[in-house]
């Protein structure tokens, strides 16, 4: 059976072979670290049968009396994708965000990456804007917003 669980110093190994197969340009293991250090619910990891599936990562920005949720990574091992998995953890973190009095949730995602542009609409996210050069090769990135309070 598949768990929804916060990280433990145990998932770094695992997480980051899983960043660095997903992504062009993997976020540092420094700062997993950090993150999980200051706001460890809010870095959930799937797993099954001792196996790390997956793990999503966010954080909150105060903005006057708001709160918002910035979801900062979500990765599933390439063999396990298109299982439910990416649902689960992003349902999960939204669901630690309204806890946390978060309105909305808010990602960039690079333009050319379609599958986890179609993942993101599918998930009820909307676009926003699109920002010029956002990522070190270049690309620009779309922003894309969840309003929470219709996820409850």
């Amino acid at each position: 059976m598949r768990k929804i669980r916060p990280i433990k110093q145990t998932d770094f190994n695992q997480i980051m072979k899983i960043e660095f197969e997903a992504f062009f340009d993997p976020y540092p293991l420094s700062l997993f670290h950090i993150i999980a250090e200051n706001a460890p619910d809010l870095f959930l990891v799937a797993v099954q049968n001792g196996e790390l599936l997956g793990y999503v990562v966010a954080e909150i920005e105060q903005e006057s009396n708001l709160r918002i949720g910035h979801l900062l990574s979500i990765a599933v091992r390439r063999d396990k994708r298109r299982l439910g998995i990416g649902h689960e953890l992003l349902d999960s973190i939204n669901r630690v965000l309204v806890e946390k009095g978060c309105t909305e949730v808010y990602l960039e995602v690079r333009v050319s990456n379609e599958v986890a542009k179609a993942f993101y609409r599918k998930q009820g996210f909307l676009k926003l804007w699109r920002t010029r050069k956002y990522y070190g090769d270049g690309e620009d990135a779309l922003v894309m917003r969840l309003l929470l309070e219709d996820q409850q």
